[in-house]
């Protein structure tokens, strides 16, 4: 069997990520006296906790670079979800393939970006190509925030 790559890794990754995030919505909504049902749940998410834990190994023994890259990118969008709980941003845009995300800033310069978002204050929050958090004051950015909608802005999935 051919050795997995680390694209191939970091797709399963994904999926079992998502895998516990249900069994996490399973957990929530099975009644407290069912405890049985809840220590299978709980069972199940302990186990492909480990088995990402297992994945990502590989991958840092496959390539030890490009683990550590992948766990700049991870704190990096650990601290904008903390950052988007603390602030009320209105717009949040992300960076999709073939498409791009740039912040306009003053004196003609441009960020480019991963993901960027407005809070209420108009202040711009984004993550680099490089994965650093960064925050402009509304007076350091000529961009102007997306028109607002009624609907609540989502955190991107990432």
């Amino acid at each position: 069997m051919a050795t997995p790559n680390i694209q191939d890794l970091l797709k399963k990754i994904n999926y079992i990520e998502v895998d516990i995030e249900i069994q996490k919505q399973i957990l929530f909504s099975i009644p407290s006296d069912q405890k049985d049902e809840m220590e299978k749940t709980v069972t199940a998410i302990a186990e492909k906790t480990k088995e990402i834990k297992e994945l990502r190994t590989k991958i840092k023994e496959i390539d030890p670079e490009e683990f550590d890259r992948i766990m700049v990118f991870e704190e990096a969008i650990n601290n904008f979800k903390k950052l988007a709980s603390e602030k009320k941003f209105e717009s949040i845009t992300s960076r999709n393939v073939g498409e791009e995300c740039s912040l306009a800033l003053s004196k003609d310069k441009q960020e480019e970006c991963l993901i960027k978002a407005c809070d209420s204050d108009g202040n711009w929050t984004i993550i680099t190509l490089s994965g650093e958090i960064k925050q402009f004051q509304k007076t350091e950015v000529v961009e102007k925030p997306p028109e607002k909608t009624l609907q609540e802005p989502t955190t991107p999935f990432i």
